[in-house]
């Protein structure tokens, strides 16, 4: 059996023979001084290399915002489809929420059934019909299954009719034909990343070669509690999921916010056992599992709740927006055509 360790950073593995090395010369008594100007000259041959792009000097920073004020004005005047906005597909969404910014975090929380990869779903194709690049990263639902409901989406067939594909009516036909026409003359795409079994790590490394080659403008990730533990993670929180999920969030945080990448993030979550039971004037960001550690990196935090009264009806709270209002209001969720509207 091997007990050597294994390390997700190359360099981890460089700091162990270092270590080991340092440990035999100790014990075969070689002068320290020999030791001393050994372990320099490997030390400084793993410094970390220097990482001056987060400063901001205070006189820099006035030809820096004179400068964003006057792109924002050369934004604006261009027409809407050119603007590259991620704004929402709904009107209850966007009188809230500005549109998705570069480094931006957003979650949608909610109990189970509730419509959270429908909402994805939607977000995504809005952001795709806009001319965006959109990274669709899902570790549950299988590829064809994505492709079925973005076909009962698009031409109202349902689900179990489309599984027959040999009872189709020729009219059935001609819709599949007319969608996929209409979808493919949009300006952006979608990447389908499907990722069972696989770390945060691992997915980013996936989504910065699809950033490399122009595929990823934004990422939709359903959902966080699915990812892997990395063996890092393993040894640092052991069978604390919690914290290893916090962990995620932190690395998904980071990714975004590098200038290398530079993209928004949009992450499902689920709620805890007292959130999938509490009323929805009770609800708060704290519902979500784990969501002391997860929400603090959130820019947007938006859940959902299944209208006790009204089945179809979801009811949505804004309950973190760290640069505008939040809000409360309701939308229709169409379930057998895995889409949502706005209830005006």
């Amino acid at each position: 059996m091997n007990d050597e360790p294994i390390f997700d950073d190359d360099r981890h593995a460089q700091w162990m023979n270092i270590a080991k090395e340092l440990y035999r010369r100790t014990f075969a008594e070689e002068a320290p001084e020999a030791i001393f100007d050994w372990l320099l000259t490997k030390i400084g041959k793993l410094k970390p290399s220097e990482d001056s792009k987060g400063l901001m000097f205070w006189a820099d920073s006035f030809a820096l915002y004179e400068a964003e004020i006057a792109r924002r004005i050369a934004v604006a005047q261009l027409p809407v489809a050119e603007r590259k906005l991620f704004t929402w597909p709904w009107s209850s969404w966007n009188a809230l929420l500005d549109p998705a910014e570069s480094g931006s975090l957003s979650v949608i929380a909610g109990p189970d059934g509730v419509g959270k990869t429908a909402y994805a779903e939607c977000i995504a194709e809005h952001w795709a019909r806009q001319g965006h690049h959109v990274a669709f990263v899902h570790f549950e639902l299988s590829k064809i299954i994505m492709l079925d409901r973005r076909a009962c989406r698009h031409t109202s067939i349902a689900r179990r009719t489309l599984k027959y594909a040999n009872e189709l009516t020729p009219v059935e036909l001609r819709n599949l034909d007319a969608a996929t026409a209409r979808l493919q003359q949009w300006p952006g795409e979608i990447t389908y990343l499907h990722t069972p079994g696989k770390t945060i790590e691992l997915v980013l490394r996936q989504l910065a070669e699809l950033h490399s080659a122009g595929k990823c403008d934004v990422v939709v990730l359903d959902y966080l509690e699915k990812a892997a533990p990395s063996a890092t993670q393993l040894k640092s929180y052991g069978t604390n999921i919690f914290a290893r999920e916090a962990n995620d969030v932190e690395l998904l945080k980071s990714w975004a916010e590098h200038d290398e990448h530079s993209t928004p993030i949009l992450v499902l979550s689920q709620f805890s056992k007292a959130g999938k039971n509490a009323s929805f004037k009770d609800l708060d960001r704290t519902d979500i599992r784990g969501a002391g550690e997860k929400t603090e990196k959130a820019n947007v935090v938006v859940l959902l709740h299944p209208n006790k009264d009204n089945p179809g009806i979801v009811d949505v709270r804004i309950d973190k927006n760290t640069l505008g209002p939040k809000g409360t209001f309701t939308q229709y969720l169409n379930g057998p055509a895995f889409s949502v509207g706005d209830t005006a």
